[in-house]
């Protein structure tokens, strides 16, 4: 078993099983290994590891239900996940195909993988794409719904939401978690395992705000009346004499 180096520095020590992995979809993965209950629509965005992962996590005593990933070829979008179970093949990880294009992965990818910490979830605000998300009925039942099948959530995301005949993306523009309680992610994530959470819903990217009538700025109407007026008042000039 592969022993986990102490960093110096105060840095945390690295993880105790390879750090990058090669990614696949999970309909990929289901297609491959026979495995009908794998979907997109109840995976949410939870992420299966291999069970090397899981061993050496549990034979450190660390924990194993939060954990950060990202593209080691393009760091700066990086998304908090949880498991959905450690049964991956050695040296591979499967997640949601929509998780893998907001990484710029494809299949066959590397991808960089870390054990992470954060709170519990308490509030969630989000900004639907487009107004047709508002369309349906039970928009808000529905968001909930599928937040349910989420491990957690990541400010400055995407995710998707499906009524059953149409994909909706909603951007996940905060988060807050409970107060009190570790957060590595620095207000970045938030953990939704048996929380209540409060959600609101901004107008969609496709509403553009009405702009007011413009108004006369006061200088100028005055210096239009003033005008008007020297214009129209006093003595005329008198006429020149003709020739």
């Amino acid at each position: 078993r592969m022993a986990a180096p102490t960093g110096g520095g105060g840095r945390p020590p690295r993880p105790p099983f390879p750090p990058r992995l090669s990614t696949y979809s999970i309909k990929t993965a289901a297609e491959k290994l026979g495995r009908r209950d794998w979907s997109e629509l109840t995976q949410g965005n939870k992420i299966v590891l291999p069970q090397r992962v899981l061993s050496q996590l549990q034979g450190r005593s660390l924990p194993y239900t939060q954990f950060q990933i990202c593209n080691p070829e393009c760091k700066q979008q990086r998304l908090y996940t949880g498991p959905l179970d450690f049964c991956a093949a050695d040296g591979e990880c499967y997640l949601p195909a929509w998780m893998m294009r907001q990484l710029k992965l494809k299949e066959g990818g590397t991808l960089s993988v870390a054990t992470a910490q954060f709170p519990s979830g308490v509030f969630a605000r989000f900004q639907p794409h487009s107004s047709d998300f508002l369309d349906v009925s039970n928009h808000y039942y529905l968001l909930l719904k599928t937040l349910d099948h989420f491990a957690c959530l990541t400010a400055g995301s995407t995710i998707r939401v499906t009524d059953g005949s149409r994909t909706h993306l909603l951007d996940v523009l905060e988060v807050r978690g409970k107060p009190g309680q570790s957060d590595a992610s620095r207000g970045r994530a938030i953990d939704l395992t048996m929380v209540e959470l409060e959600v609101d819903i901004r107008p969609p990217k496709d509403q553009q705000p009405k702009k007011p009538a413009a108004r006369p700025q006061p200088e100028a109407a005055d210096a239009a009346d003033g005008a008007g007026d020297a214009a129209g008042d006093g003595d005329a000039a008198p006429a020149a004499d003709e020739a």
